[in-house]
């Protein structure tokens, strides 16, 4: 008998402090707080810069009844993080990359943020001749991102590709002649090119090389508090694209769904 009041007492003090919490104003979250892993992208996500992925994480978490925990890392950390723990989800990354290394039945993502594209920048001085693939150039003098699996479906030539840490190193190397060409991301090198200052440096190939195109989304493990994450996402990510705001939030180099197919220009900042 003590043992039965002694769980009604618990269950009355239980209700009380629900109320209480409800008559001070505060919410009680709907959702489990979510680990989210965050890939570090020097000139879109490193939770200080206030460009692009930073606004973009802002405006989908403010006023939302998700809660989070960030921790931006770099990529091959970041997938790691996230591979080994079932109650987390990842950004940003294209789920088609993601496939190599998880089953595609474990994951679940989001709708479409945006999409990263392979392009091959040259310097403007080339303007006489329409660099639009990486055999126009002794692949010895092309440079690309270290650590970039996007050159491996370029042929055996990409072997002999130049490895650089930063966009900002490639875009010098480039600049005193040291690379005749490299592989870039884009919108990352168009930011780092802002970032330096220096928006008009170089011509961009009007097509993307070989297609190799990433649509971006937020993923997360196949369980039901990973669903319920998508789901709370994918009400602020359709409201963002119905509204007109994502082009306010990730500004005017992010290739949007929307978009037309790579009718770039020859400037990067066009």
């Amino acid at each position: 008998m003590k043992s039965r009041s002694k769980t009604v007492a618990i269950r009355c003090v239980a209700i009380f402090l629900v109320v209480a919490v409800k008559l001070a104003g505060l919410e009680v979250p709907a959702y489990a707080e979510t680990d989210l892993h965050l890939i570090y992208l020097p000139h879109r996500l490193t939770e200080t810069s206030n460009k692009q992925y930073d606004r973009l994480l802002d405006e989908i978490f403010t006023g939302t009844e998700l809660t989070v925990a960030r921790e931006a890392s770099p990529m091959k950390r970041a997938l790691t993080l996230f591979l080994s723990d079932r109650n987390s989800c990842l950004f940003p990354i294209s789920v088609k990359a993601l496939h190599a290394v998880a089953e595609p039945d474990a994951i679940v993502s989001s709708d479409l943020i945006d999409i990263v594209s392979l392009r091959l920048y040259t310097p403007t001085g080339d303007a006489g001749k329409a660099f639009t693939s990486v055999d126009d150039f002794d692949p010895r003098r092309v440079g690309y991102i270290a650590g970039s699996g996007t050159v491996q479906g370029l042929g055996p030539k990409h072997e002999l590709f130049v490895p650089i840490p930063s966009e900002e190193q490639l875009i010098r190397m480039l600049e005193l002649g040291r690379l005749d060409a490299f592989l870039g991301h884009h919108p990352d090198t168009a930011l780092a090119l802002e970032d330096l200052d220096r928006p008009g440096l170089l011509r961009v190939s009007p097509i993307t090389v070989s297609n190799v195109r990433f649509p971006i989304s937020f993923v997360c493990h196949d369980t039901a508090d990973g669903k319920r994450f998508i789901e709370g996402v994918n009400e602020r990510i359709r409201q963002l694209h119905q509204d007109g705001d994502i082009r306010r939030v990730l500004g005017p180099h992010a290739n949007l769904p929307t978009d037309a197919e790579d009718a770039i220009g020859a400037q990067v900042s066009q």
